[in-house]
Formats: C-alpha cells, sequence, structure tokens
C-alpha cells in the first residue's frame, strides 16, 4: 500500500515536469491524459485495497474510509479535469488567448494541483495536513491567475491574501491542540499525530480545546468557503480556467472539508457541550442564506455556480452541526454528489462561455436551438445541483434535512428547506433563460472537442447512476466514513 501511495504522490510531479520540456501541444496532451489515468487508476487501487483490509497506517501516512472517499473524488475529478483541458485548451489555443509557453505551464500546476490534493488526503499528521492545505493554495493561485489579465491577477490576490490568513488562523488552532496534547501525554508521543490525539482527546483541556476550534473552524472554513469568510471564492472560481475552476469547487472544497472533519473528530471528543454543534449549525445556515441574494441578483453564470458552491458547504457544515450518524451520511454522501456535479457544471459553463463568447447571462440564450446536447445537459446538471429527483444530489440533502428533524430540530430543518426553495427559484430561473429563447445573430459554434464530451458524459453518467444505485462497495465505504464523522467508528 506505501508504494501505491508514493506512486500516486510521485506521478503527478513527474507528469508535470514531463509538461515543461516537451515542445508539442499534441504530445503534452496524451502526457496528462495518461498521467491522469494512470494516477486515478492507483488511488482507484488504493480505495479498494482499504474497502477490501481497512485502514492502512504508517509513520506518515494513514489511510481510512473516509480519505480513501476523498481519494476517489480526487481520481475522478482530475481524469475529467485533464480530459477537458484537452479540448478547452485546444479552442483558447486556436482563438489566441493563451500561448504555447503558457499551455505547458498551465498542464505543470494542474499537475502539482492534483499532487497536493492527494498529499493533504494521505498524511495521518494534523500539521502535514495544515502543510498541504497550504500547498493547495500556492499551486492554485498561479492557476486563478493563468490569463495575467486585470481580473484574473486580482482574484489570484484576493485568494492568496484571505486563504493565507484564514490559514494562518487554523495553523494558530493546531497548535493550541499541539499544546494540550503535551499537557497530557508530554513530549514522547508523536507531535499532533491524528491517532495520538484521537486515543487521548477525552483527557484534552476543554477550554483550550474550545478555543482552538473557533480558530480551526474559521481558517478551514476560510478555505472551504463558508460564509462569512467566502469572499475570495466568486472572484477566484470566475477567473480561473473551466478545468480548475471544477477542481477549486470539486476537489479542493472536498479535501478542506476533510481537514476540518479530521479536527473536528479531536474537538468534539474532547468537549461535553454542544457549543461545537451550535456552532457548526449556525454558519450552515447562514452559509445558505447569504448564497441566496447572490444567486438572485446575478450577472456572471460561474459566478452563479460559486455561489451555489458557498450554499452547498454550507448544508455540508450543517450537517456536521447535527452530529448524528444520518447526518454524518448525508454529509459524506454530500462532498461526493456535489464534487462531481458542480465539477460537470463548470465545465458545461467552459464550453458555453467559449461557443457564445462570454461568461454573462444576458448573453447566453436558445442553448436548445444551436447547442441541444450541451443544452440538455446542462438543464440536467442544474436540476442536479439544485436537489431534484431521483438525481444523486437529492438524496444527500433529503438525509441531512430528515437527520436535522430526527434529531429534534424541526425548525432549523423546516428553515433549511425554506432556503433551499430561495436557491432553486434562482438557478432555474436563470437556466431557463439560458437555455431556452432565441440565440444571440452573432452566434458562432466553434469546436468543442471529443476529450471534452468524455469528460462531460462520464460525470452525468454519475449523476444519473448515483441518484438511483450505489454499488456495494462505495455504500460500504459511505458506511464507514460516517462511523467516523460521528465519532464512531
Amino acid at each position: 500500500m506505501e508504494e501505491l501511495i508514493y506512486a500516486a504522490l510521485a506521478l503527478p510531479l513527474l507528469v508535470g515536469a514531463l509538461s515543461m520540456i516537451i515542445a508539442e501541444n499534441s504530445a503534452i496532451k496524451v502526457l496528462n491524459i495518461s498521467g491522469s489515468l494512470l494516477t486515478g487508476g492507483i488511488l482507484l487501487c488504493i480505495t479498494g485495497k482499504v474497502v477490501v483490509s481497512g485502514v492502512f497506517a504508517s509513520s506518515f501516512m494513514y489511510v481510512d474510509a473516509l480519505s480513501a472517499l476523498l481519494l476517489l473524488v480526487v481520481a475522478f475529478l482530475s481524469i475529467t479535469a485533464t480530459l477537458f483541458s484537452a479540448s478547452y485548451m485546444d479552442n483558447e489555443l486556436a482563438r489566441g488567448r493563451v500561448k504555447l509557453s503558457a499551455l505547458k505551464r498551465y498542464y505543470a500546476l494542474l499537475q502539482l494541483f492534483i499532487f497536493t490534493m492527494i498529499g493533504v488526503l494521505v498524511v495521518e499528521n494534523l500539521g502535514l495536513m495544515w502543510v498541504g492545505v497550504e500547498t493547495t493554495t500556492l499551486a492554485s493561485t498561479l492557476l486563478v491567475a493563468f490569463y495575467f489579465n486585470r481580473s484574473a491577477l486580482e482574484a489570484a490576490w484576493k485568494y492568496v491574501m484571505v486563504c493565507n490568513v484564514g490559514i494562518l488562523f487554523a495553523l494558530l488552532g493546531t497548535i493550541m491542540l499541539y499544546y494540550t496534547q503535551v499537557g497530557v501525554a508530554g513530549t514522547e508521543t508523536a507531535a499532533l499525530s491524528w491517532t495520538a490525539l484521537r486515543a487521548i482527546s477525552t483527557q484534552l483541556d476543554p477550554m483550550l480545546v474550545k478555543l482552538a476550534f473557533v480558530f480551526i473552524l474559521i481558517g478551514y472554513g476560510t478555505k472551504a468557503g463558508i460564509a462569512p469568510m467566502h469572499t475570495w471564492l466568486p472572484d477566484a472560481y470566475s477567473q480561473a480556467p473551466a478545468p480548475v475552476s471544477g477542481l477549486l469547487s470539486g476537489a479542493l472544497l472536498s479535501c478542506v472539508l476533510y481537514v476540518l472533519i479530521r479536527n473536528l473528530v479531536i474537538i468534539q471528543a474532547a468537549l461535553t457541550t454542544s457549543f461545537v454543534n451550535y456552532a457548526l449549525l449556525a454558519f450552515g445556515i447562514f452559509s445558505v442564506a447569504i448564497a441566496i441574494p447572490f444567486i438572485l441578483i446575478q450577472h456572471d453564470i460561474k459566478r452563479l455556480l460559486a455561489y451555489s458552491s458557498v450554499e452547498h458547504v454550507g448544508i455540508v457544515t450543517f450537517g456536521l452541526g447535527i452530529g448524528t450518524h444520518l447526518a454524518a451520511y448525508g454529509v459524506v454522501l454530500h462532498i461526493l454528489n456535489h464534487a462531481v456535479v458542480k465539477s460537470v457544471l463548470f465545465y458545461l459553463v467552459g464550453i458555453i462561455g467559449q461557443q457564445y463568447g462570454s461568461k454573462q447571462l444576458s448573453r447566453i440564450r436558445g442553448m436548445f436551438a444551436v447547442l441541444p446536447g450541451i443544452g440538455a445537459m446542462f438543464i440536467l446538471a442544474m436540476l442536479a445541483i439544485v436537489g431534484t429527483p431521483p438525481l444523486s444530489i437529492f438524496m444527500s440533502k433529503f438525509t441531512i434535512v430528515l437527520a436535522a428533524f430526527e434529531a429534534g430540530w424541526p425548525v432549523l430543518g423546516s428553515l433549511l428547506l425554506l432556503l433551499l426553495a430561495g436557491v432553486f427559484a434562482g438557478m432555474m430561473f436563470y437556466s431557463t433563460r439560458m437555455v431556452f429563447g432565441t440565440a444571440p445573430r452573432r452566434f458562432v459554434r466553434t469546436s468543442i472537442g471529443k476529450s471534452a464530451i468524455m469528460a462531460v458524459s462520464c460525470s452525468m453518467l454519475w449523476i444519473i447512476i448515483t441518484g438511483v444505485y450505489l454499488p456495494p462497495w462505495l455504500q460500504q465505504l459511505l458506511e464507514q466514513a460516517a462511523l467516523l464523522v460521528a465519532r464512531r467508528g
């Protein structure tokens, strides 16, 4: 298992380095698609071994059901993002928006970004997880700024400044956890080892752990896009290339939530009060609520999807606040579902933006007339993201709301349903305006590319199939991950 983990970490670095050396666009595309397929295959093997054999632990590495589930997300999204990038960047190259040198840099940074996310998910130490989250910021900042125009540079600057301030808060909270660990176990135990902290979590100083929780929630909540620490997110998502936006919203958001959950397992075992639950419930409801006005009054399609991500991270945070096993199952299922649905939406918006030459909602009309296939997949994906049955996200949203009622929070459950209705109204209002009506007179069709269609089709199949059927091995993985999130595993 350890050899597979090292291979999964080394391969993206190798592919990224070779991307900077190779001189031909076609060779770079083949290299990156092959590399991502191989990396994804290795991650799937790691996931399979966890399903069969259980937890893997070594000096620095740790992979259990929760990390295996997130590795599955990174595997799937890295493959689809690389496939989509091949066609998307060909069009950008043909339109003169990028040069070959920039294309080489793009693929190298993309592989580096994938490496950092894998690193976050396979380390055992909370301090190394913090380092991993920080490196994801450094790698993805250059991707956000990829076009190097004024808007992209402003978004990248805002992204790196806000997230680095947030991550410093998380560091301070992590140091406090280490201080409490030393107070209980001394300096002989491995510093910030997750398994060591979990073993002594009930003995940690509650007051210091509560303070650590505040800093950790603000810190990682900033990177995850929990309101009101979400201010960087709409700018970064809207300015990054479409495949990068898909990875930011689908894979990176999931990885940061993973690190937050790892810390919460320790924190909630140390505290006997409901302070953590109340805080998570409040931030969750607030994140969903604050997304609504920005969704209802929006002009940019990528910013619309960005505020949808704020809503969904709020749903996950709300589920974590409920704290029951049913809510935990809904949380892990929702993280998985949202990652796939939101990434494919950004891919589709990337195609739409290239075809219409604009991201402005007012300029995108009549998709059914000029892009019937893309229009059909777009409206289906939008129906999925707002939780329409029987598509995948409906079940995870329903599970979290049901858990709220079962846990004795009927008012909050009803409030969440009301807020979700507001999100549904806004998202579907813009979606129907985009797909119906008369297309612009100056619409000029450009090539979409087979690899882009393949990436989108694979994601759409996932959305449809998992809405009605989960394979037994995936169901087992979700159950085991839920036990850990609910602090019962």
